[in-house]
């Protein structure tokens, strides 16, 4: 006989940490399955592994209900029978930014570390799509073989392994596995094997007294929960096993290699499956050419790397988004919309606020907030897994990631002031008089920024002051507009004593803040007082104006750069006096049916799909003056209340319910002095059901290409998803994700959208090339247990979004020459806002930094994405990244000498000593690089 074939027998769990149950009734079954892994592994030593999902927090859970195993645990961990990570958690990749993804390895890798070690390999059965730059994130970790799903399309792979080359260039091995991926051993042997049924056939259901004993809930309230077996009933039908084997093998054939296969042994909360020892020993022994291990991911991939010929591998370039969405779980990207936003508002102000100011605290002699930062990265961390962060869960899990993501920005917020009140103390203000009125704004990206600014000052009442004017800290007078006064009463805090209540006249105004430092801050002085009398009750002062009000109707805007029409229903025509270019209409309305579920948009049958084109809105003037402008509108749109959701999409109706209400919509359109763009702020009381709700700007840009920013990139996708050799494609897939802008160019026309808050986009192909931007799916609450069964909770309506929604995003008209960098550079400053905060002249003391300051800048096409302490030790790592399409020369300034700089990778390992020239670094990025370097300050 000749040599046996073997199969690779690798089990694992998927183990959401909060998905069909909330996170502690999980957490009590993730004691039991672990609790049952130790028991199996202990009593069979031959068992050689058991794979925990890719992720290192189920076993942290696991040691926190049950903290007498730790020891146990650690020691199969370094024996590498339980094997965890490289992930923190497994997240959904999109609607998070690439700087999480980087932090939630270094996070996996340290705990994992601490228990034991983790898995070089990057396991990514989980990802909802796998972004362009994750081949480049991994071989940052020294990870260079990677198991992918979710989707590849079979035509881009018609193997299962193949060079999977990232956006900047970076190669990994990759393997889609076979059929069901992870799961092909477990549905396709095991199961029949184990169950005497065959898991894709009509026999797979459960037989009321024949199957186990069960446990439900019978009350009204608990009714809807799962039934739970109480019993097992598997044993050994071996009469099944020749049949399974054959099924089970065959489920590999797309691979390369003929003679070794993996059999992925697992799914969806699976255990150790404690009888697998047996199993595998009468499989062999009823399998002449076949032999079957318990083996290891890394062995599989061992052998896959001894024999596979890298040169006849497909290459498959870019991101793996395929189709169906069934397959890929792609329409969740703005489910629970305000999940998503909160954890973006995270985002910006730990990575883009608090980090970076504890960061110049900590460079000035103070303390770097460690424990605050580290507990705020830990919640939002917490809150990214796949099925948290989109919400796809029962409506308690979706309230406690919010909470985990409140407590998150919070922590980040906490840090964020604390480190400016340091800065504050640190500033010489002694070239100002004691009763100067002071303000500072605080710049803290790594460019230089100069916008109108919304301020709120307060000014004594015992002064009486009426009017002001604004200089900067080199004594030029700055451009103001006065928006309103009225009389406050704040308390002014101190540990020391009560709080003392402090008499003071509010006033809101605009100002043109001039250039403010990179990484650094601009004081303000308020000058040419003029006062008021307080018990004038008639002949208030009376303003002037110079004529040059932003908005010139109630209807229109006009600047330097933008002339804008507020049309009869509220959408906006732009024109760009830069280039005579004019487009719309811009930012109208559209419901369609939506009879889907979390993961997948299915509009019924019968449906009927509403815009707000022709509806009569109400506009109004908000706000007016030289800086800054506001034109408010409300309308309302008429559509149906409610959609009907055919079972199992054939039973009963599928169309939009004739019974309507009205949808009220408010816009805010705001354009200030020396801006490109018109901000907007949409705010949505969604009172309807089972519709998908999108903004529509009708571009006039005749391009088939949308430029979307994606991690450490701009994603230059195609209009429609990957076409079939018919000709056809997913209607689902048109629509696709975006980080922070999306923009069109045709060379002569080109339009961006930026935004903090929405995340996906669809360029149609209509003649006038509208761009579309998701702004929610209300769906029912259901959750997708086994394709055949359902959790339903009729009773729990968040999904449905019966909520107010608010949206906030800025449209920009672009010359056909704009770069990524240009376009990445205004979404961080749409995202991380200046701060201004009022101070004072200290009664005593002197401050030791100047009025005007930097304390870092990056100067160059490059944009940053952390700037932080090491990991290890009290130097400074900055992450930059260049995601435009050639390379750039960068330099890092410093506020003081740098005693050396080192190119770190990812998980902040040296590469190389870089050469300093005083406070400065040269660095050369290439096209979507991600440049990771350690400061050591003199």
């Amino acid at each position: 006989m000749g040599k046996k074939s073997t199969g690779y027998v690798v089990p694992h769990t998927h183990w959401d940490r909060e998905w069909r149950y909330p996170i502690w009734e999980n957490r009590m079954y993730l004691r039991d399955m672990v609790d049952e892994l130790i028991d199996t592994l202990e009593k069979n030593p031959d068992y050689k592994t058991f794979m925990f999902d890719g992720q290192v927090v189920g076993i942290l859970d696991y040691l926190e209900v049950a903290p007498e195993k730790a020891e146990t645990v650690r020691r199969l961990i370094r024996e590498k029978r339980i094997v965890i990570g490289p992930w923190y958690t497994l997240p959904d990749l999109y609607p998070i930014s690439g700087e999480s993804m980087v932090r939630n390895l270094i996070r996996g890798k340290k705990e994992a570390e601490k228990l034991g070690g983790y898995l070089q390999i990057g396991y990514e059965s989980f990802g909802w799509g796998q972004p362009s730059q994750l081949p480049q994130i991994y071989k940052g970790f020294d990870i260079d073989t990677v198991i992918v799903s979710k989707n590849v399309d079979k035509t881009r792979a018609p193997h299962s392994e193949f060079r999977w080359i990232g956006a900047d260039g970076t190669e990994v091995l990759a393997t889609r596995l076979g059929e069901d991926a992870r799961a092909n051993f477990f549905m396709n042997g095991y199961l029949k094997v184990m169950t005497g049924k065959e898991y894709k056939s009509s026999e797979y259901e459960f037989h009321y007294g024949k199957d186990g004993q069960v446990f439900h809930q019978a009350d009204r309230d608990g009714a809807v929960q799962d039934y739970f077996r109480l019993e097992s009933t598997e044993r050994i039908h071996k009469e099944y096993i020749k049949e399974a084997v054959k099924r089970a093998w065959k489920g590999m054939d797309a691979s390369w290699l003929t003679d070794d296969r993996a059999m992925m042994d697992g799914s969806d909360s699976t255990t150790a499956q404690p009888h697998l020892m047996e199993l595998l020993a009468e499989m062999n022994a009823q399998t002449e050419d076949i032999e079957f291990k318990s083996s290891s991911l890394e062995e599989y991939t061992g052998v896959m790397k001894e024999k596979l010929n890298f040169d006849e591998l497909n290459e498959i370039h870019g991101e793996m988004r395929d189709g169906p969405t069934t397959s890929l779980s792609g329409n969740a990207l703005m489910t629970r919309p305000y999940i998503k936003t909160l954890n973006k508002a995270v985002q910006n102000k730990l990575f883009g606020m608090a980090e970076p100011v504890s960061t110049v605290n900590m460079i000035l002699g103070g303390e770097y907030e460690k424990h605050f930062l580290d507990r705020a990265l830990d919640y939002m961390l917490l809150s990214q897994p796949h099925d948290s962060i989109n919400g796809v869960t029962q409506d308690k899990t979706a309230n406690d990631v919010v909470y985990r993501l409140s407590q998150a920005e919070e922590l980040a917020y906490t840090v964020y002031m604390r480190g400016l009140e340091n800065i504050v103390r640190r500033i010489d203000l002694s070239g100002y008089d004691r009763d100067d009125m002071i303000f500072v704004v605080f710049n803290p990206t790594a460019k230089p920024r100069r916008e109108v600014l919304e301020v709120v000052l307060d000014t004594p009442q015992d002064r009486n002051i009426w009017e002001f004017g604004i200089e900067d800290a080199k004594g030029n007078a700055r451009e103001l507009q006065f928006k309103s006064r009225t009389e406050h009463i704040s308390p002014v805090v101190h540990l020391q004593s009560r709080p003392f209540p402090y008499y003071s006249d509010r006033h809101t105004v605009f100002f043109d803040t001039g250039e403010i430092p990179a990484g650094g801050y601009e004081v303000y002085r308020l000058t040419d007082l003029v006062n008021f009398d307080r018990k004038t009750k008639f002949w208030a002062k009376t303003r002037k104006t110079d004529g040059k009000e932003i908005a010139k109707a109630t209807d229109r805007l006009e600047n330097e750069f933008l002339k804008v029409k507020v049309n009869a229903d509220g959408s906006i025509t732009i024109t760009d006096k830069r280039t005579d270019n004019t487009y719309g209409p811009l930012n109208y309305y559209e419901s369609t049916g939506d009879v889907g579920d979390y993961w997948m948009y299915y509009p019924p049958y019968n449906n009927r799909t509403y815009t707000s084109k022709g509806v009569q809105a109400s506009i109004y003037l908000l706000e007016n003056g030289d800086l800054s402008a506001t034109i408010g509108v409300d309308l309302k749109m008429e559509i149906p209340e409610y959609a009907y959701r055919p079972e199992s999409y054939i039973a009963g109706k599928s169309e939009r319910s004739q019974t309507v209400k009205e949808l009220p919509i408010t816009t805010y359109y705001t354009l200030r002095k020396g801006s490109g763009q018109v901000e907007v702020k949409t705010v949505i009381n969604n009172n309807c059901r089972d519709h998908r709700v999108s903004v529509l700007m009708e571009t006039g840009v005749q391009t088939e290409i949308a430029n979307a920013q994606g991690h450490f990139t701009v994603d230059h996708r195609n209009a429609l998803p990957l076409i079939d050799g018919e000709g056809k494609y997913f209607n689902e897939l048109t629509t696709q994700p975006m980080q922070n802008f999306v923009s069109l160019n045709d060379g002569d026309r080109g339009l961006a959208v930026i935004t903090d808050c929405l995340g996906e986009y669809e360029l149609r192909t209509d003649t006038e090339k509208t761009l579309s931007l998701t702004l929610f799916r209300a769906v029912k609450n259901i959750i997708c247990t086994e394709f055949r069964s359902e959790g339903y909770f009729p009773d729990q309506d968040g999904g449905q979004l019966q909520r107010k929604l608010e949206y906030h995003y800025a449209i920009c008209p672009v010359n056909a020459d704009v770069t990524e960098n240009d376009l990445a550079r205004r979404a961080e400053a749409f995202n991380i806002p200046l701060k201004p905060i009022q101070t004072n002249v200290p009664n005593s003391g002197k401050g030791d930094l100047p009025t005007s300051y930097s304390f870092y800048e990056v100067k160059g096409n490059a944009q940053v994405s952390c700037l932080k302490k090491a990991e290890e030790g009290d130097a400074v790592v900055m992450r930059l990244f260049n995601p435009g399409q050639s390379t750039e020369e960068v330099t890092v300034q410093w506020c003081r000498g740098i005693q050396k700089a080192e190119l770190l990778d990812l998980k902040e390992d040296v590469k190389e000593e870089l050469k300093t020239e005083g406070g400065s670094v040269a660095l050369t990025i290439p096209s979507n690089k991600i440049c990771t370097v350690k400061f050591t300050m003199r």
